[in-house]
């Protein structure tokens, strides 16, 4: 049977799953729901793919030049409202929608899950705006992407960096119809603890009916010095905010209690990915080009490779933009470049999380903050700025 990422280092990305010619690999949810492959040794006829494209095994060659760094925005004001920071990927989606091309990204269904879907209309678009804080369902995305390349079809596809890593492994060739989007990532929170936190939330705010929007990086609280807001909204138009800072599932996620394991080693930060293009919030833009900040949202963006530079050039007159050094655009926004820590009250938390048991997590997040009070707002306002998306 071949020996897999042990579950410290999986990324649950499905690069394994989706190559096996027999299908003997399954992505199984684990006790916190993150994605984990489970192999069929009674199907397996041990041809080695998996291992050939699981991007923890084989690691994947990154550019060899350094990507090139801007401030960015888009200039349609509303969508940018509408974004979790500038617009940016909204603007590289639509070119590829322009030219027949097909967008895959994080969405939510119906039960408020996050799962990638594919989106082949500007009309779509909305579904994939907006940070989604938990590992999402790839569901067969990989294949479909590749079926898709093959026919000749434009496509994006956008996910964390070990998604994009996972997806680029499995096609083990370069795709000049492909374009890839990674972002800015902390880290990935569960699945489990995301589903039981929106149902806490409707308890709390709505007699346990469901909300009918879920927003986590509403701007009308603002958006410079972090001061978006969780916004869940109900069917009769009552809504429930939060700032980032004084939301308990931020907390959670933030303070590494509900991540995935392997986000502790994560092999996908630095300056140089294997994405054409990375995004993310521009944070500290106020400090560094005040003119590039209004309050609204600014993206970051790396270019990595020559597609990823001749899509910024294609879009460029939609957008305000402004070249800045590597430094700065990484002096506020660490996640970048370093990877999350381990919490050693993660298990913890973890339990009463699966228990539903919100008041509890509250209750341990609130000791901490007391035994340490200004250690726990430092470490706060550090981890809020290592947030992606």
């Amino acid at each position: 049977m071949p020996v897999l990422a042990t579950k410290e280092h999986c990324t649950g990305c499905t690069a394994c799953a989706s190559v096996c010619p027999k299908g003997c690999i399954i992505m199984a949810a684990d006790e916190n729901e993150f994605p984990c492959p489970v192999i069929d040794v009674e199907k397996c006829v041990s041809c080695g793919l998996c291992k050939k494209v699981c991007p923890i095994i084989t690691p994947l060659e990154r550019p060899a030049n350094e990507p090139v760094a801007y401030a960015a925005y888009s200039k349609d004001e509303a969508m940018r409202l509408n974004s979790s920071s500038g617009g940016v990927f909204t603007e590289f989606a639509k070119a590829v929608l322009k030219d027949g091309g097909a967008v895959f990204g994080a969405a939510y269904n119906a039960e408020f899950e996050v799962v990638h879907i594919c989106v082949e209309s500007d009309a779509d678009l909305a579904k994939l705006r907006g940070a989604k804080y938990a590992q999402s369902d790839l569901g067969d995305s990989f294949r479909e992407v590749k079926r898709r390349l093959e026919q000749g079809q434009k496509v994006l596809f956008s996910g964390t960096p070990c998604q994009v890593g996972g997806l680029k492994a499995f096609l083990r060739k370069d795709y000049e119809n492909l374009l890839t989007v990674d972002f800015v990532c902390h880290s990935v929170p569960s699945p489990m603890a995301w589903r039981e936190y929106v149902k806490y939330r409707a308890r709390q705010d709505n007699g346990g009916v469901m909300p009918s929007a879920i927003n986590l990086r509403d701007k009308q609280s603002g958006w410079t010095n972090y001061q978006y807001s969780n916004l869940f909204t109900y069917a009769d138009g009552h809504a429930h905010a939060a700032r980032s800072g004084e939301s308990l599932y931020m907390k959670l996620f933030v303070g590494d209690y509900i991540n995935r394991e392997s986000c502790a080693d994560c092999r996908f930060k630095g300056y140089s990915r294997v994405s054409d293009l990375t995004i993310g919030d521009f944070w500290g833009i106020w400090d560094i080009a005040p003119e590039m900040d209004d309050n609204k949202g600014t993206s970051v963006v790396l270019v990595q490779t020559r597609r990823g530079a001749e899509m910024l050039r294609k879009i460029g007159d939609m957008l305000v933009l402004k070249e800045v050094s590597l430094e700065e655009a990484s002096r506020e926004n660490g996640a970048m470049i370093k990877t999350a820590q381990s919490n050693a009250k993660r298990d913890d938390v973890m339990r009463m999380v699966r228990a539903g048991d919100f008041v509890s997590a509250q209750t341990l997040i609130d000791k901490v903050t007391k035994q340490k009070p200004n250690f726990f707002r430092r470490l706060v306002r550090r981890l809020l700025r290592r947030i992606g998306r």
